[in-house]
């Protein structure tokens, strides 16, 4: 009788729950790229996303990957590699891990990442991939917009 109980609890909840309005999480923007190691084998770098849930609710971003270009040269996939739970109303800077592998790259887009500096355009293009129980949605991110070398905000 307690097990019936409790199940017809759970699905109450999440039926009602279910009626809300639910916003789309927003990516505000690239907050920081930085460096880890480079060499001319491959590189790995961090990139910093800022991530906007809008909901009352919180829930969790699973693992997502992003393309990423820096000044022409496209780096490889940002993964984010575990879930990471979202806080409702919320606004927090995330770090996605980039591994790149050189091996079809050009030479002289090598000799310009180990020379970087300055300001630069990153673009980061994918899905971000979120949800809360069973429920799982895809937004799509594209920005692309100037960020420091080796910045963290």
């Amino acid at each position: 009788m307690r097990s019936i109980f409790s199940a017809i609890i759970l699905f109450s909840i999440i039926f009602f729950s279910s009626c809300t309005d639910f916003k789309e999480a927003q990516c505000t923007g690239v907050k920081g790229f930085k460096i880890n190691k480079i060499s001319p084998q491959g590189m790995d770098a961090d990139i910093l996303l800022g991530i906007k849930n809008p909901n009352k609710m919180g829930f969790s971003i699973y693992r997502s990957e992003f393309d990423v270009i820096y000044s022409g040269i496209h780096l490889g996939k940002a993964k984010l590699s575990k879930r990471v739970p979202i806080a409702g109303n919320t606004e927090k800077t995330y770090s996605f891990n980039l591994k790149s592998n050189f091996k079809d790259a050009n030479p002289m887009d090598i000799i310009k990442l180990m020379g970087g500096g300055g300001k630069s355009i990153i673009e980061v293009a994918g899905d971000l991939k979120a949800g809360k129980f069973y429920l799982k949605k895809r937004f799509p991110v594209k920005i692309k917009q100037k960020v420091d070398m080796n910045s963290k905000d």
